[in-house]
């Protein structure tokens, strides 16, 4: 998949929305600068995170960029990691995410299928973990 930096600046925008929907946490707020600030640094923007951030954000306006099936998975996959960045993905973030995929073209069960994929992803980060009741307690959550 090719994401140029229109695209990368895009997906931070749609991030940083989705992350004040229910107030900016700090592991968000870290999770998209360091996010952002590599992309930055890998391709010469000269745009910074705080300038990305200080216009609100248009799904509608950035839709037409997301003109395939990959680069619209990229965008929710990305809004959906920042969603459980704080240990809940909330009905808030998920109605958010929900109204992005609609403005991509995306149904119901492709957003579906892009949240399950993000839970089983952040679910074999952590099934290493020993302690298999705490495993049981975060799988529940999700």
């Amino acid at each position: 998949m090719n994401l140029d930096l229109h695209h990368l600046q895009a997906i931070v925008g749609a991030m940083h929305a989705l992350a004040i929907t229910d107030g900016v946490h700090h592991t968000e707020e870290v999770m998209l600068k360091g996010f952002y600030e590599n992309c930055q640094r890998d391709s010469g923007a000269l745009a910074s995170y705080a300038d990305l951030i200080h216009e609100p954000f248009d799904i509608d306006a950035v839709a037409p960029l997301f003109d395939s099936g990959e680069r619209k998975a990229a965008l929710i996959h990305s809004c959906v990691l920042l969603g459980y960045a704080d240990g809940e993905y909330s009905a808030g973030e998920r109605a958010k995410v929900a109204a992005f995929a609609q403005a991509l073209g995306l149904d119901a069960d492709a957003l579906k299928n892009l949240e399950d994929a993000v839970s089983d992803q952040l679910l074999q980060q952590i099934s290493r973990i020993s302690n298999t009741d705490a495993l049981k307690v975060v799988a529940a959550g999700m």
